[in-house]
């Protein structure tokens, strides 16, 4: 699903809450019924789908308000084509992301 808001955020980097540089956000994944994640691309690591509805724009930052080492363990998801109710509901619950 691609909106004016997060085509925007694409090239924008990423930080965790504690200030660590998660990566470079280079896309975004999601439809009407699964809702609006953000891939994350990191340098020799996976990237990160995040939930769009718990990220903050901080002027030209996307911060993630939570700590790296909790960012590190989030579900792994295919961060590319679609994404799966059941990948998008784990995302949610592991973020606490309330959907609507």
């Amino acid at each position: 699903m691609e909106t004016a808001e997060t085509k925007t955020l694409v090239g924008l980097m990423a930080f965790a809450r504690d200030d660590t540089k998660l990566g470079k956000i280079k896309g975004y994944l999601g439809d009407d019924t699964t809702g609006e994640f953000l891939v994350v691309g990191r340098f020799l690591a996976r990237d990160l789908v995040i939930p769009f509805g718990v990220v903050e724009i901080r002027d030209d930052r996307v911060v993630v308000p939570r700590s790296s080492s909790f960012i590190d363990c989030a579900p792994t998801v295919n961060a590319k084509g679609a994404i799966s109710a059941e990948d998008a509901t784990r995302l949610e619950e592991f973020y606490r992301v309330s959907s609507g």
